[in-house]
């Protein structure tokens, strides 16, 4: 533990037998710890020193073992940050295994992962990215960086639609006439959400993000989820045929499924529920995610992001995963 005395423009550094002035020395202070991070894009920290209370990022090998934090979530944000390289990029990666993760120890951290991800060929390619996907590409070697503007241990930022339509507070469930609006919806066939995977993991972000204690406790409690229904909303001033709909870089998907019980002793399996996702894809490249639980006019909107949570808003939570 270290105690910092301001006197005029020094600062005394009382030691303990925890963390002495040698320690100090090479930490250097918060901006020297960072601005070292920074280097390399907060992948590679194990050489760069710390403190004994540990306020950077903690680094966890998943190789050598799976004791690392919110498993399920961090599953999925890999998942995630491949799915963005892959729409921006037109491939097929797969994630094959965690190699490494760095982040801060409390749950509005952000992630920094190393990665393993399989293509359609077979061939395996290491990867790195972050939980705001902002960074996902493939690894070309250990010391590759391409820091093109100023790392910040924390993301705030969303990505920002190229209209309007998709900007604000998430819509309400549409009415069922309206889904045969085929200009600005289309219903997938269920051979077609089956194969496009991203349907999947945006409802399970949605759910981890709808209920942290049981993903934290429960690393099982997606395997029931089901899928009834699906529909994509995309804008009506930019139509696409019917099968391009599913790659427009901003939408909004309504899912219809059964599955989740609220509570371990209830018998709601078989409720069907409904979730609002919207999907945005920005100039710069970087993709948010924003849902909610729909239940009528008393549905809560919770808070997530894949770089940080946020507090409640009002009585009303936002849930906002990028």
């Amino acid at each position: 533990m270290t105690t910092e005395v301001e006197k005029n423009t020094t600062t005394e550094v009382v030691e303990s037998k925890h963390f002495t002035k040698k320690d100090y020395e090479a930490w250097g202070g918060p901006s020297v710890y960072w601005s070292r991070v920074a280097e390399s894009d907060g992948f590679d920290i194990e050489d760069v020193a710390t403190i004994p209370d540990n306020i950077g990022l903690v680094s966890y090998d998943c190789q050598k073992s799976a004791r690392y934090p919110y498993p399920v979530l961090v599953k999925r944000y890999a998942m995630l940050g491949l799915h963005r390289y892959n729409m921006l990029e037109g491939t097929r990666f797969q994630l094959q295994g965690l190699l490494k993760l760095n982040m801060l120890q409390n749950c509005v951290s952000s992630y920094y992962m190393t990665l393993n991800a399989r293509d359609s060929t077979g061939r395996l390619k290491p990867f790195r990215l972050d939980v705001t996907c902002s960074i996902a590409r493939p690894r070309v070697k250990k010391d590759e960086v391409t820091t093109e503007k100023p790392f910040v241990p924390h993301f705030h930022g969303y990505a920002i639609p190229d209209s309007k339509f998709f900007d604000g507070e998430l819509p309400d469930w549409p009415l069922d006439e309206a889904l045969n609006d085929t200009k600005r919806f289309y219903v997938l066939k269920e051979l077609e959400w089956k194969e496009t995977e991203c349907i999947n993991l945006y409802l399970e972000l949605l759910i981890c993000a709808d209920d942290r204690r049981r993903m934290r406790n429960k690393k099982n409690f997606l395997s029931n989820l089901e899928i009834v229904k699906v529909a994509i909303e995309t804008n009506i001033e930019d139509m696409k045929p019917s099968n391009e709909r599913l790659k427009a870089k901003c939408a909004n998907v309504y899912i219809t499924f059964k599955g989740l019980k609220k509570t371990p002793w209830s018998e709601e399996i078989d409720v069907e529920r409904k979730a609002i996702i919207r999907r945005v894809i920005g100039s710069t490249g970087s993709l948010t995610l924003v849902g909610k639980l729909w239940s009528g006019e008393n549905t809560e909107k919770r808070s997530m992001t894949l770089t940080s949570g946020e507090n409640a808003q009002s009585s009303r939570k936002r849930s906002r995963f990028e």
